[in-house]
């Protein structure tokens, strides 16, 4: 009896072991880098929900949605988190490229311009003239055009300054610059990290001007998807359940993006992860429906209004950036927002 309870142990270790090195694999790149919020994907690959759901996933950081995006094009990577917007872009100036954004992460964009409220920029208007710092791979700084148009600015008075990401609140701080575009998220909490009193700085989020954007979504190329069914759907349940974990224990999600990054302070990146979920996440449609739920009439009415701000020869249409036919069932998506 021993000895067959002994072989039946070995023989599940070996269907286990079997199983693991069967799953098929994939290299996953984030917009940026290592912060709270990237728990979500940190979460879901130190407990094993890539795996659990059929797939290998390995997560990397980023250099912003423009350079994620030209990566999983590259073939660099086979997926990565990436504003919708910039990836609308893209697709319109690369109409040889089939990228196809396949879950909605985020259901309201945090894109935004900062100033300090001493240079007197208090709405979209007083930017006119001013100097503007953005890294070139800077989401808000791509979408800024459609910012511009709704609020009635003329984006060619802009003097923009390109900088690299860890120069971007440094030159607002030193009055290089007027203002900076960058996601609220980073900038606000950056500045928290420089012990700045953010009560000194106005915020302009996109979203409160006008601009009904949704955020990031999960991108990777059309064909690669249609041969990767599997890994596309394990990384959706993945992201969930991290979502779900993350949001349970703040300090646990934390500690495990330190193990990428031990530089962090986990009570900036706690309170960044917090204020991300306030942000992006915490809609009507996301406690009701979960996450990634799309809306086709809004998906298409600003799929539009970023083409013509972008003054894209080649419109988009949503079919062609986005698909759900890898979502899981709606159960699978509910989340735990409190």
């Amino acid at each position: 009896m021993k000895l067959f309870k002994a072989l039946a142990v070995a023989t599940a270790a070996l269907l286990v072991a079997a199983t693991a090195h069967a799953q098929p694999r994939a290299k996953f790149i984030l917009d940026w880098a290592f912060q709270g919020q990237q728990s979500t994907w940190t979460l879901a690959q130190d407990k094993g929900y890539f795996k659990e759901a059929g797939a290998d996933i390995t997560v990397d950081r980023g250099y912003g949605s423009g350079d994620t995006i030209a990566k999983v094009a590259s073939g660099a990577w086979d997926m990565g988190l990436a504003d919708l917007y910039v990836l609308l872009r893209f697709l319109g100036e690369n109409p040889d490229q089939k990228l196809r954004a396949f879950f909605l992460v985020y259901d309201r964009s945090a894109l935004s311009v900062a100033s300090l409220k001493e240079s007197g920029i208090a709405k979209p208007a007083d930017l006119k003239g001013k100097t503007i710092a953005a890294p070139q791979g800077d989401a808000s700084f791509q979408v800024f055009p459609l910012f511009a148009k709704l609020n009635g600015l003329d984006p060619q008075t802009i003097n923009w300054k390109t900088v690299t990401p860890d120069l971007r609140e440094t030159m607002l701080l030193r009055k290089q610059a007027d203002a900076v575009t960058g996601h609220i998220l980073t900038v606000r909490l950056n500045l928290m990290s420089a012990k700045v009193d953010l009560s000194q700085v106005h915020f302009m989020p996109y979203a409160d001007y006008g601009v009904d954007l949704y955020g990031h979504v999960l991108v990777a190329k059309a064909d690669w998807l249609d041969k990767n069914p599997q890994i596309a759907r394990a990384m959706i349940i993945g992201t969930v359940k991290g979502f779900n974990d993350m949001i349970a224990d703040p300090a646990a999600a934390v500690a495990s993006v330190s193990k990428r990054d031990p530089l962090i302070k986990p009570d900036i990146e706690r309170e960044r992860l917090l204020f991300t979920v306030k942000s992006v996440h915490d809609t009507p449609a996301v406690r009701q429906h979960g996450m990634g739920v799309v809306n086709k009439d809004r998906l298409s009415r600003t799929l539009a209004q970023v083409s013509e701000a972008f003054n894209m020869k080649r419109r988009v249409s949503a079919d062609e950036i986005f698909t759900d036919k890898f979502y899981p069932p709606e159960s699978q998506l509910k989340v735990n927002i409190k």
